[in-house]
């Protein structure tokens, strides 16, 4: 028997051992978050984010209702198309809900999807590339400032959507998370949220799913205005806005 077939056993040993407590590791995560999500005080503060997300997007189309009507406007004079496009994503508790934004890609894009993905050679990261064939000259201006999200505001008031909350995602990329980082799926995914005030396309697929980890664990209704707070510097200075 040589040297390696004799150490191979306690190395196996160690990956396993390794590999258990990773394991341990993730469910005293979701036990901790789960736990949490009973209690009193965590149910009084989502009530109060549920009437904070209510209340603020009522006055926020109000108060932008000029500007929802004159980027409708440009969109239809700039391409052929619609004015709002319904996206399919994965919500809390898994369920599927169309979110909505202003269109700012050609009518085909979709189609063009899985090829420029096959391009990009991606490797099971999210689909986000620069210089995007897909977006209309126009669309490119409403991404760099974020005013293609706008739409989303009506998403908050039916209740599918949070002003802050994980980055709401297709079918396709949602089943890309893996303990403990498929807890994002208990909660509604927001408009903002620490991958968009943190950089946004800049970041990578791992670091999306930390962030999310860390806002879920660490969730208060503070931290949500702190980052509703940080959204409006981030947005102007649109880092990984693309």
């Amino acid at each position: 028997m040589s040297a390696v077939d004799t150490l191979s056993p306690a190395i196996t040993g160690v990956n396993t051992h390794k590999k258990q407590t990773q394991e341990e590791q993730d469910l005293d995560l979701e036990f901790a978050f789960l736990s949490r999500s009973f209690q009193r005080e965590y149910l009084l503060q989502q009530g109060a984010k549920r009437l904070m997300d209510f209340l603020l997007a009522v006055m926020l189309i109000q108060a932008l209702l000029p500007v929802f009507l004159i980027i409708s406007l440009l969109i239809k004079m700039t391409s052929p198309g619609p004015v709002i496009y319904k996206s399919l994503r994965i919500g809390k508790h898994n369920e599927p809900f169309h979110m909505y934004k202003f269109r700012t890609m050609h009518v085909d894009a979709d189609a063009q999807r899985d090829a420029l993905r096959q391009q990009a050679n991606l490797q099971g990261n999210l689909f986000k590339i620069k210089n995007d064939p897909r977006v209309t000259r126009f669309g490119a201006f409403l991404r760099a400032c974020s005013l293609d999200e706008l739409p989303q505001l009506i998403n908050v008031i039916q209740g599918n959507m949070s002003l802050v909350g994980p980055r709401p995602l297709p079918p396709d990329e949602s089943i890309l998370f893996e303990s403990p980082y498929n807890m994002r799926f208990l909660v509604k995914p927001g408009i903002t949220g620490l991958w968009q005030i943190k950089g946004r396309s800049n970041l990578g697929f791992q670091d999306l799913c930390q962030l999310e980890l860390n806002y879920l664990l660490g969730w208060s209704i503070l931290m949500d205005m702190w980052i509703l707070l940080q959204t409006f510097p981030a947005v102007l200075k649109t880092r990984g806005a693309y």
